[in-house]
């Protein structure tokens, strides 16, 4: 059984996994190069091993980010990666469902539907909500079908078990959901399609 850290980073891995889910994460990419703000402070939920931190800060240097991941192993790894190609970002190895130790970010972002991996959502969206001036969230919708779901699983070393109301059911660790647009809608933000699914930027 794969660990959570062997199944995460293999998410960022772009010549792994099916090329409409690599479309949709370079689209993140290009998106959020042009609608941050000049100087801005941005705190990656999930940053996993840093590589999504490492492709913003190559293309926009101005960026102060900070990463958050709730896996001590991830933020290590972080920190291993940025110091080797000599970039600098503060670090948080912590839960977004639980109180943050800061706040006062200029934007909040959520990519790659790493919501759609928090069992506790809405709670999860609240606190990033108390985090930032602006959310930024990517999440996998209606275009992320069974067919690719399975695809994008076997590639990053989860087996699919079975998929119940937009949730997949995986025989490791983990369920993973997609959004319907509807859903997305509620959460008040400006919604922008992607490849895969949706952009849903929300402003205080």
């Amino acid at each position: 059984m794969p660990s959570p850290n062997e199944v995460y980073v293999k998410c960022d891995e772009l010549d792994n996994v099916p090329y409409p889910n690599k479309e949709n994460w370079l689209f993140e990419i290009e998106l959020l190069k042009k609608e941050l703000s000049l100087n801005a402070s941005v705190l990656q939920v999930g940053c996993m091993n840093g590589t999504r931190m490492i492709a913003l800060l190559k293309a926009r240097p101005d960026l102060k980010i900070t990463g958050l991941d709730m896996e001590k192993d991830m933020i290590e790894a972080s920190k291993i990666n940025l110091e080797k190609l000599g970039f600098k970002a503060e670090l948080i190895h912590s839960d977004i469902t639980e109180p943050q130790p800061v706040s006062g970010f200029d934007y909040v972002v959520c990519l790659n539907n790493t919501l759609g991996y928090i069992p506790e959502q809405e709670k999860a969206i609240e606190n990033m909500k108390e985090l930032g001036k602006t959310v930024i969230l990517s999440v996998y919708g209606e275009k992320f079908t069974n067919k690719l779901a399975q695809e994008y699983f076997k590639s990053i070393n989860l087996e699919l078990k079975g998929i119940e109301n937009n949730v997949f059911h995986t025989k490791e660790f983990v369920n993973i959901k997609r959004y319907t647009e509807e859903e997305v809608e509620k959460w008040n933000g400006k919604i922008i399609e992607t490849p895969i699914g949706y952009f849903c930027i929300i402003k205080q």
